[in-house]
């Protein structure tokens, strides 16, 4: 699915969305369980954020037997926010990762 900049950033809007990317980010692979103890929610609703963080390809998973085992995608909140950026037509400071070479 192409991503939009109104899609990118819908899903950094809802704060539950934001707490589940900060906990995947402070902690090695978590499960849905372990998310939605952590924030005490339940797991059908944990579990329809990630699935809307997978749609924007923010989250990805391992799979394990039946558990799947969540992280972010580091990249692509970088480049989903100079992606915006470069369409303002401001530059990202050197040094950052997405202006390096290499993106």
């Amino acid at each position: 699915m192409p991503r939009t900049h109104s899609g990118f950033f819908k899903m950094l809007s809802a704060r539950k969305r934001v707490q589940i990317l900060r906990l995947l980010l402070q902690n090695d692979d978590l499960t849905v369980d372990d998310l939605a103890s952590r924030h005490e929610v339940s797991v059908p609703t944990v579990s329809r954020h990630l699935q809307l963080l997978r749609m924007q390809d923010l989250v990805g998973f391992r799979q394990d037997a039946q558990t799947r085992y969540y992280h972010v995608n580091k990249e692509e909140i970088v480049r989903g926010i100079s992606d915006f950026l470069a369409d303002l037509g401001i530059d990202m400071p050197s040094g950052t990762p997405a202006s390096s070479p290499e993106t």
